[in-house]
């Protein structure tokens, strides 16, 4: 029990750092593709929110009230005053990264105290309540006070030599967020701190609930991802050709180590037939022939029908036959097959998949033998894919 207990530990352990792993490349693919303009801002961030993933970084503007201290030549205490109500010293605008100090009100002015034992009238002590702002890029605005104050914080020793005091620092809040320009955010994953530890696992159904927990973890964040990949090219949210757009879609999911897009042979079918029909007319005898092909138009494909397919009458073609006429049908099928290794094992599909659908939809009327033209378009990402099944 004890072996299996362990195996099961490393088989949890393993799934946790594959998961985290995923994350992390996951998140940096989807920023990577924003930066190259492969897709949009607000699809970026839906596929980093659908899959449980940090958000892009934004920028915010984060406040904080302070009191100001310094000690500056004037010639009176009214230029001193004065000074304080509008000016801040140049140290603060040369600060990296850039911190804003803006003078609300002055709380004292007064005589410096001598300095190396020498008094001088002109130099002052200057106390300024201040707003201190400083803009930080962060992924939540959680993380922004800490971020600013962090900032701030390293700055102060530089300022106390240069005999400038920031004391009393209350946080106030943030303004944001503002859109991070797409170049400057970064495609690098941060990296996973510390290795995975496990507690309260040493017993066996303890250990393999947690190893269950682990797998199911990582297989719902694999089949997010593919499926809003899917969904992003299934609803045409990326541009472009479909074949080369599908192609970078199945790249992508290559790249993170899951499967590629399923492939299919493009196969078009043409049927002509020639249908006996009673009618008394040629507009007639044409009626009739639409409502019996009726069952096997299609627009939708789906399992049963992986296909389109559409036809029409060819009435200057009709020759009367008795009490009836016979009309000349054309039924187009368009379709993409999977699980072909070749062209003419995909055409040979297509060909018995349509000559069975016309097969059962003629059953009841009598007509010619039935031509069948197939021909193969080309071959790439299937057409049509299912976020779900895919």
């Amino acid at each position: 029990m004890a072996e299996q207990i362990r195996t099961l530990h490393t088989e949890t352990i393993a799934a946790i750092e594959q998961r985290q792993a995923l994350a992390a490349e996951a998140r940096s693919a989807i920023i990577a593709a924003l930066r190259n303009r492969l897709i949009c801002r607000p699809g970026c961030e839906d596929a980093l929110a659908t899959w449980g993933l940090a958000p892009l970084p934004h920028r915010w503007t984060v406040s904080a009230g302070a009191q100001l201290s310094h000690t500056r030549t004037h010639a009176g205490l009214g230029e001193a005053r004065e000074q304080a109500r509008f000016g801040v010293p140049d140290e603060l605008r040369l600060l990296e990264p850039a911190m804003a100090v803006y003078p609300r009100h002055v709380i004292d002015v007064t005589p410096a105290p001598p300095e190396n034992g020498q008094p001088d009238p002109r130099r002052y002590r200057i106390t300024v309540q201040v707003t201190v702002q400083t803009w930080v890029t962060t992924t939540r605005e959680a993380q922004a006070l800490g971020a600013a104050a962090t900032i701030v914080e390293s700055h102060l020793p530089a300022l106390a030599d240069a005999g400038i005091s920031l004391t009393g620092l209350r946080w106030q809040g943030t303004d944001g967020p503002d859109d991070l320009p797409v170049d400057d955010i970064a495609t690098e994953a941060p990296p996973v701190s510390g290795a995975v530890q496990l507690t309260g696992v040493d017993d066996l159904p303890a250990a393999t609930a947690a190893r269950d927990a682990a797998m199911q973890d990582l297989g719902a964040l694999r089949r997010s991802i593919r499926a809003r990949a899917i969904r992003a090219l299934v609803d045409d949210e990326i541009g472009g050709c479909y074949q080369r757009t599908a192609e970078r879609v199945s790249e992508f999911l290559v790249d993170l180590g899951l499967a590629g897009l399923p492939r299919a042979h493009h196969v078009t079918v043409v049927a002509d037939v020639t249908l006996r029909l009673a009618a008394g007319t040629v507009p007639e005898a044409c009626d009739a022939a639409r409502d019996v092909m009726r069952t096997i138009t299609t627009d939708s494909p789906d399992e049963a029908r992986p296909w389109t397919a559409y036809g029409w009458a060819v009435p200057e073609h009709a020759t009367v036959d008795q009490d009836g006429w016979r009309v000349p049908w054309r039924h187009e099928y368009d379709m993409w097959l999977r699980g072909h290794a070749t062209s003419a094992d995909a055409t040979a599909a297509a060909e018995v998949l349509v000559r069975n659908d016309l097969t059962r939809a003629l059953a009841d009327v009598e007509h010619t033998p039935i031509t069948l033209t197939a021909n193969v378009e080309g071959a790439g990402v299937d057409l049509y894919l299912d976020p779900d099944r895919d």
